[in-house]
C-alpha cells in the first residue's frame, strides 16, 4: 500500500487518494519522530507530502518531512543518477562565474554575523585565487565549520546556501520550533539559543557604533549594556501581516505567508510560533476565508494580491486596518488604529518605556550616569503619544511634536483618556520642528528631547534643528541601530553631545531586529565628537 500510495502521490497533488495517503504518512512520521527516508519516494513526492502537512496543520510531520527533503542524499532522482542530475542544473543567465562556479561547494569557518542575521564566512588566507573572500550564508553561528554551496557572486563577496554544519556551535538549537525557520524570512535566529541571540545583538550594536558612528571604545563609547528582554521567546508578537499573490488562472490560492530568505518568493505559513496563540487561531480562519473567496471568485484586489492584517489588542484579534483598538502599557491606555504603528511585543514594551522615562528624567545616576534632573520634555516623532504620555508624571511640562496632524489628534485624545493635563501635542512642519512658542520657552539646561524615528532614522534637516535647539539631553530610541549609529555621529560631531549609555532591547526574539536606546548629554566642545583630531584632519 505504501508503494501504491507513493505512486499515486507522485502523479497527483490534489486527489482524495493522495490526501488519504498523506494522512497515513503523517501518522507514521509523527510516531517515529525522526527523519524518514523512503527510497521509493522522489524528492518531488516529499515536497508534496510537506505541502499537504502544512495545509493540515500537522507541524510535527511537516518539520520532519522538510528536513528530510532538503538534507537527504538517499532520495531518488528521475534517472537515479546524481552526476547527470547535477549536469542538468540550470545556471542563471546573469550568474558571474568568478570566483566560484555555480553550485560550487566550499567548507568554511563562520567569522561573525551581519546586522541582517547573515553569517560571514571567509576563505583561508592561502586560498587561491581569492584569499579571505567573504561568503554570506544564513542559518549559521560564528565559530561553526560549515559546508556551503555558491549560488551568486558579487564584486566583493559571494552568496551561498548552507548544506551541512560539520562542527556545530554549543549554542546551536538542533531542532528549531518552526519547521520553516530555515526558509521563511520572518526569523533569522531560531537555530540559536536565546542567550546567544541577545549577546550577538549587543555585539552588533557595539560594532555599528564603532564602524558607522566612528566611536572608538573604551574612551568615547561606554560598554554597551546586555540586551534586555523577557523569558517569553515565542508567542509574543501581537501583530502579523502575511501576504498572498494574485491567483493566476486557478481555483485555489497560492502561498499565504512571508517572503523567503534572500528572495521575493512567498513561503506558505499556516502557523507562526512567534505570533500569539490568538493570532494563530485567527490566521487559520483568515486563510480559509481567502481560499473560499478565490474558489467563489469573490476575492477583492485579485490582480495584485494583498497584505493581510492581524492585530491582537484589548478588544481581541482584529483584521480591519481602520478599526480603533486599545493597548495598556504601564498602567496607561492607548487608543490607535489597528493598521497604524504600535510596538508589537506587549511583554517587553513596558520595560522599554520605563527605561526611556528614567533616562529622560535623569538624576541619581539615571540616563547613563547623568546627575542632572530634567524638568521639561519634548517628544519628537511622537505618534500616538506613547513616550510623552508615559513621561508626563515625572516632568513639569511635556510637548509632543509630529508632522502628521492625524497622529497629533490621536495623541491628544490619549492624553485626555488618561487624565494627563501637563502634556500637549502640536503639529509642526519638517522645516520648523522646534519653532513653537511653548518649547522656545523651555530652559535648555533642563530639557530632554526623546526621539523615536522610523527605520530610516532622522533626516539631516531634523538633526540640524535639534543641534541648533541644543537640549541638555537627547534620548534616542531606534529600531535600526545602523541608522542610529549614523545619526549618533552627527550629534557627537555637530551637536557637541557624548554618549552616556547604550541599551539594546530584544523586542523580537528569534529575529535579527533590535531596538536600541542611546542617551546623549551635552559635553564640553573639546570633548565632543566621535573622532580624534588626527582622524578629522585625514
Amino acid at each position: 500500500m505504501t508503494i501504491v500510495g507513493a505512486i499515486t502521490l507522485s502523479r497527483s497533488s490534489s486527489t482524495a487518494t493522495a490526501i488519504t495517503f498523506c494522512k497515513v504518512m503523517f501518522s507514521f512520521v509523527f510516531l517515529t519522530q525522526n527523519r524518514v527516508v523512503m527510497p521509493f519516494l522522489t524528492r518531488q513526492s516529499y515536497s508534496r507530502l510537506y505541502s499537504f502537512s502544512l495545509r493540515s496543520n500537522n507541524l510535527g510531520a511537516s518539520r520532519i518531512l522538510f528536513q528530510t527533503a532538503i538534507s537527504s542524499d538517499d532520495l531518488v532522482t528521475s534517472n537515479n543518477d546524481k552526476e547527470e542530475a547535477a549536469a542538468r542544473v540550470k545556471i542563471p543567465k546573469k550568474f558571474v562565474p568568478f570566483p566560484f562556479q555555480y553550485h560550487e561547494e566550499l567548507t568554511l569557518r563562520v567569522d561573525s554575523l551581519t546586522n541582517l542575521g547573515i553569517g560571514i564566512c571567509r576563505t583561508p588566507s592561502d586560498f587561491a585565487p581569492v584569499p579571505n573572500w567573504v561568503v554570506m550564508t544564513p542559518n549559521v553561528i560564528p565559530g561553526e565549520l560549515v559546508r556551503v554551496r555558491i549560488f551568486r557572486n558579487h564584486k566583493t563577496y559571494s552568496d551561498a546556501d548552507l548544506l551541512e554544519v560539520s562542527e556545530p556551535s554549543p549554542d546551536r538549537i538542533n531542532t528549531p520550533r518552526c519547521p520553516l525557520s530555515t526558509v521563511c524570512g520572518g526569523c533569522q535566529y531560531q537555530h540559536m539559543t536565546l542567550s546567544s541571540q541577545r549577546e550577538w545583538k549587543r555585539e552588533q550594536v557595539s560594532e555599528l557604533l564603532t564602524r558607522i558612528g566612528g566611536f572608538a571604545p573604551p574612551r568615547r563609547l561606554p560598554r554597551v549594556n546586555p540586551t534586555v528582554g523577557t523569558d517569553r521567546a515565542f508567542h509574543y508578537r501581537s501583530k502579523i501581516t502575511p501576504h498572498y499573490d494574485a491567483p493566476r488562472d486557478r481555483p485555489s490560492i497560492g502561498p499565504i505567508g512571508f517572503k523567503e530568505k534572500r528572495t521575493r518568493r512567498l513561503v506558505d505559513v499556516p502557523y507562526c510560533p512567534i505570533a500569539t496563540e490568538g493570532l494563530n487561531a485567527k490566521l487559520a480562519e483568515v486563510r480559509e476565508d481567502v481560499a473560499r473567496q478565490v474558489r467563489e471568485g469573490t476575492i477583492r484586489r485579485p490582480k495584485k494580491g494583498a497584505t493581510l492584517l492581524l492585530r491582537e489588542a484589548n478588544e481581541g484579534v482584529v483584521t480591519d486596518h481602520n478599526t480603533y483598538v486599545t493597548a495598556d502599557v504601564g498602567g496607561l491606555t492607548f487608543r490607535f488604529l489597528a493598521g497604524n504603528f504600535f510596538q508589537n511585543n506587549p511583554h517587553v514594551l513596558p520595560i522599554m518605556v520605563e527605561h526611556v522615562v528614567r533616562a529622560a528624567r535623569g538624576g541619581d545616576g539615571e540616563g547613563g550616569g547623568a546627575t542632572s534632573t530634567m524638568t521639561h520634555l519634548i517628544d519628537c516623532y511622537c505618534g500616538s503619544g506613547l513616550f510623552g504620555i508615559s513621561c508626563a508624571a515625572r516632568f513639569e511640562k511635556v510637548v509632543g511634536i509630529e508632522v502628521n496632524e492625524r497622529a497629533v489628534e490621536e495623541a491628544s485624545a490619549n492624553a485626555a483618556l488618561n487624565g494627563i493635563t501637563n502634556c500637549e501635542f502640536v503639529a509642526a512642519s519638517a522645516e520648523a520642528i522646534f519653532r513653537n512658542d511653548v518649547v522656545n520657552l523651555f530652559p535648555r539646561s533642563r530639557t530632554a528631547v526623546v526621539i523615536d524615528p522610523p527605520r530610516k532614522g532622522c533626516s539631516e534637516e531634523f538633526l540640524e534643528q535639534l543641534c541648533e535647539y541644543g537640549p541638555e539631553r537627547v534620548v534616542y530610541m531606534s529600531c535600526d541601530p545602523a541608522t542610529q549609529a549614523r545619526d549618533a555621529k552627527v550629534l557627537a560631531e555637530k551637536g557637541g553631545y557624548s554618549i552616556g549609555s547604550v541599551q539594546p532591547f530584544d523586542l523580537f526574539p528569534q529575529t535579527r531586529h533590535i531596538e536600541c536606546l542611546i542617551v546623549f548629554d551635552r559635553c564640553e566642545e573639546e570633548e565632543s565628537g566621535g573622532h580624534t583630531a588626527e582622524s578629522d584632519e585625514q
